[in-house]
């Protein structure tokens, strides 16, 4: 991830209060990692094969790692106003 993204992640997730301890071990410090794509499957059997192109509609999201124990949340990247353009 460029370092000017993972910034700007960092202060829209400031901005917006995202900044209580990890929920797994309590920790106070994170690691933005990445840009994600979380997708939506309408038919729980549909399972998208890896290295194919989804044909089903994904939330664009950004990934935060706890730096202790490495639990990772996702966060919307419409709701932070970081969205990518398309």
């Amino acid at each position: 991830m460029e370092k000017a993204r993972q910034e700007q992640a960092i202060i829209a997730l400031k901005e917006k209060g995202a900044t209580q301890p990890c929920p797994r071990c309590r920790n106070l410090e994170f690691e933005v990692i990445g840009d994600a794509m979380v997708l939506i499957n309408e038919n729980r059997n549909d399972v998208p094969a890896i290295g194919v192109r989804p044909v089903h509609p994904g939330v664009p999201v950004i990934l935060v790692s706890c730096t202790n124990c490495g639990y990772i949340a996702h966060h919307a990247t419409g709701v932070l106003g970081i969205a990518r353009q398309p």
